[in-house]
């Protein structure tokens, strides 16, 4: 027998058994499908599964950067709104200084040294001859006088306050009149020297600047007297000692007044 002649029974037969099977069997058994529909369904579970794990997993550390970012976003608006509160309060702080104590006023500048020596009182001004800062201009605060300009640099300037040994101020006492020389003395208080009273100066009164010296504007609050000196029967002026109404140790701004 042939090869070719094999090879076509063998077509035969094979169409023969698939007619069979076609024939009588409908369906496939419901075993079969069960086996067959089982692990394509755990397949499908599985990658569906895998998929909303993955998409999850992408979604949290979406947000989690959203979040990072809005964080950073509500700093940033933080650091403005201080800067905003912090230029408000200088406005404000000039606008009581040129209220209540002198229409001059040009601005106002951070404190941003203070000198650490015994001997002196001085401080620094983050603002210099850059920011329209000149020597002798007076240097105040709401709460009353701090000193005035010595040195002037680009983007600093050196204040002598009023609690320095070298520090000279015209004052008067509110609501008794008289003159004298307001000066530095030791632990930062002021003393006052050759003041001629018009009445008895007592503890508790009202140190103001007066027009002599012509270095500061009438007016403006130096301190509180604490402690007035036994006077010479032989000599006609007093001594008193003053505590400083600005707390100068302490100051973050100061208002800086044009020279006069």
């Amino acid at each position: 027998m042939s090869d070719l002649l094999k090879a076509w029974y063998l077509f035969l037969a094979l169409m023969l058994l698939t007619f069979v099977l076609t024939a009588f069997v409908g369906s496939p058994p419901y075993l079969l499908s069960s086996l067959v529909a089982a692990p394509h369904d755990l397949l499908y579970r599985t990658s569906h599964n895998l998929r909303g794990t993955t998409l999850s997993v992408i979604d949290r550390r979406e947000y989690r950067a959203e979040i990072s970012s809005l964080r950073e976003q509500v700093d940033v608006l933080r650091s403005e709104n201080r800067q905003l509160e912090i230029t408000l309060e200088r406005y404000k702080e000039a606008l009581r200084v040129r209220e209540f104590q002198s229409p001059g006023v040009v601005g106002t500048a951070p404190v941003v040294g203070v000198d650490p020596s015994p001997l002196l009182s001085r401080i620094t001004l983050g603002e210099g001859w850059a920011d329209g800062v000149v020597r002798n201009m007076p240097v105040t605060t709401p709460a009353g006088l701090v000193g005035i300009v010595t040195e002037v640099r680009e983007s600093r300037a050196i204040v002598r306050t009023i609690t320095d040994p070298e520090s000279r101020v015209g004052v008067t006492v509110q609501a008794r009149g008289g003159q004298g020389i307001a000066v530095g003395d030791n632990g930062g208080f002021v003393r006052v020297i050759n003041y001629y009273e018009d009445e008895p100066v007592e503890v508790g009164d009202l140190v103001e600047t007066s027009s002599r010296g012509g270095l500061f504007p009438r007016g403006i609050l130096v301190g509180e007297v604490v402690q007035v000196y036994p006077k010479d029967p032989n000599n006609l002026r007093s001594e008193f000692l003053v505590r400083p109404a600005a707390e100068i140790q302490n100051l973050l701004e100061v208002a800086l007044i044009e020279p006069l």
